[in-house]
């Protein structure tokens, strides 16, 4: 095997969490004092594609945890972003839909980070290199199968 330089810095998966924490604060920045989250963001985007999804389904486009999203889905419900029902056929399933003023919130969200990617001058080819290259990669990890460390054979 070619010898590979670890170093933190040169490690594709240091540099992805780096970014993901790096647009954290950028979408902090530009959503300010609004409430808006990156997290909400996503979920508001998910269902304005999307239209009423499950929990479940919500989860699964979104990457979200279930149990992580629940709390912030009664948030959002609260603040008349999206609504809540049950499911007919199965009450135990929660369906949800973005309300009207969780679509007009995304649609000013969505011309404010557009307005801040323009300002940041990056090339628009690269940046579709490297989603098409990140969704690649996304893929081949989750459909991995890790070789896993074992400490018992250190001695």
């Amino acid at each position: 095997m070619k010898d590979v330089d670890t170093t933190l810095t040169n490690l594709l998966c240091f540099n992805a969490y780096s970014l993901h924490r790096a647009f954290g604060r950028y979408y902090q920045a530009a959503f300010g004092e609004t409430g808006l989250t990156y997290p909400k963001f996503v979920i508001l985007m998910v269902l304005d594609a999307s239209g009423p999804l499950t929990v479940s389904e919500v989860s699964a486009r979104a990457g979200v945890e279930p149990n992580t999203l629940s709390p912030l889905l009664k948030k959002m419900a609260s603040f008349d972003l999206i609504t809540r029902t049950r499911a007919q056929e199965d009450e135990r399933r929660v369906v949800l839909e973005i309300a009207d003023k969780g679509r007009t919130v995304l649609e000013r969200a969505r011309g404010v980070v557009l307005q801040g990617f323009a300002a940041l001058g990056l090339d628009p080819i690269a940046v579709e290199q490297a989603v098409t290259f990140m969704q690649e990669a996304r893929e081949a990890v989750e459909a991995a199968d890790p070789p896993r460390l074992n400490l018992d054979d250190l001695t």
